[in-house]
């Protein structure tokens, strides 16, 4: 199995460009392919359905118009991808 994706790249995502399910899934689909995996900073092994579950279930993403964000307020504040 490749390396886990970690969540914050699609958070990131997420903040970037709100998408609704279906798209989110695809991208992730196209991006990473059908059989991603993903983790946190203290938890792995989360395929699509889990993730999207574990990041609503813990507000980390807000539905806005039909579309999911990023819930800023309850994001670690960790720069895994930051770049300057």
């Amino acid at each position: 199995m490749s390396e886990q994706i970690h969540a914050h790249k699609i958070l990131n995502l997420l903040k970037a460009t709100p998408m609704a399910e279906l798209e989110l899934r695809q991208f992730i689909t196209e991006q990473y392919g059908l059989d991603a995996r993903f983790r946190t900073c203290k938890l792995q092994g989360f395929d699509f359905d889990s993730l999207f579950d574990f990041f609503k279930e813990n507000q980390k993403i807000i539905e806005v118009e039909n579309k999911w964000t990023m819930n800023q307020a309850k994001v670690c504040d960790h720069d895994h991808d930051h770049e300057h």
